[in-house]
């Protein structure tokens, strides 16, 4: 009979970096938004601790709150997270600040004509390469 040993220890999580970008963009989007923690949390059903829990990582947030905060505040829930690559590869200042780049380069491209647009992917790849 195999018995399986449960290390409670093991079973605490810390908050891993994208927890904590989270949190942080909770917070920064929050402040955008020109909201408090007090007006925030009672719309999307937690209370005022909970909030600040997720905004400083202690608590993970779940999917469904990311959808009730991105719609309160009026943002898209890819807002909340830090760029794909950038989630372990970066630290965790860089990663935000790589998410509002990225963000400002889409919205710069996507106000390009196709001939540009395809000049300025080239140019991107061969940076990133």
């Amino acid at each position: 009979m195999n018995v399986r040993r449960v290390d409670f220890a093991a079973k605490q999580k810390k908050p891993t970096t994208v927890d904590l970008v989270i949190g942080r963009n909770i917070r920064r989007l929050r402040r955008l938004a020109k909201k408090t923690m007090y007006d925030l949390a009672p719309r999307v059903g937690v209370s005022m601790q909970q909030l600040q829990k997720y905004e400083t990582g202690v608590s993970r947030v779940s999917g469904g709150m990311i959808v009730k905060l991105a719609s309160e505040l009026g943002v898209s829930v890819v807002d909340f997270f830090p760029p794909e690559h950038a989630r372990d590869a970066f630290p965790l200042v860089d990663s935000c600040e790589l998410a509002e780049l990225q963000r400002e380069l889409i919205d710069v491209a996507s106000r390009l004509g196709a001939d540009k647009l395809r000049a300025a992917v080239m140019m991107v790849r061969a940076l990133a390469s």
